[in-house]
């Protein structure tokens, strides 16, 4: 009987504590790379978006509600979403600034530029 116990004991190493331990840092570092990095990166460009606001830009919110901006305060900003509407909302709720497409055409070529004065009719 000694001699199965003396086999046992000689049996195959374990790799120690490091051995244990790598595929766990491996998991770690992966999940960094996928999913924490990016994120970070993310809120960093919307954090900075949001202190860069001005008032007079058009802003889509994260609800996908396209406005103006107003006013600017410390922690929210009133946002116009028609003529005499307008709502105040956190700043953590604009999603992005909406930066209107250079157009070669001038203005007064536009389809949506008319004689205001001089209704048809």
């Amino acid at each position: 009987m000694q001699g199965l116990y003396h086999l046992a004991a000689e049996g195959e190493p374990t790799g120690g504590l490091l051995g244990m331990l790598f595929p766990f840092l491996l998991i770690l570092v992966v999940f960094w790379l996928l999913f924490w990095r990016p994120n970070q990166k993310r809120r960093q460009q919307e954090t900075k978006m949001q202190s860069s606001l001005v008032p007079g830009v058009e802003v889509m919110t994260k609800a996908g509600i396209f406005a103006t901006l107003v006013e600017i305060h410390e922690q929210d900003v009133v946002l116009e979403i028609a003529p005499g509407t307008r709502i105040r909302m956190l700043k953590a709720g604009i999603g992005e600034v909406i930066t209107p497409a250079a157009s070669d055409t001038p203005v007064e070529d536009r389809p949506d530029f008319g004689d205001d004065d001089n209704p048809k009719g």
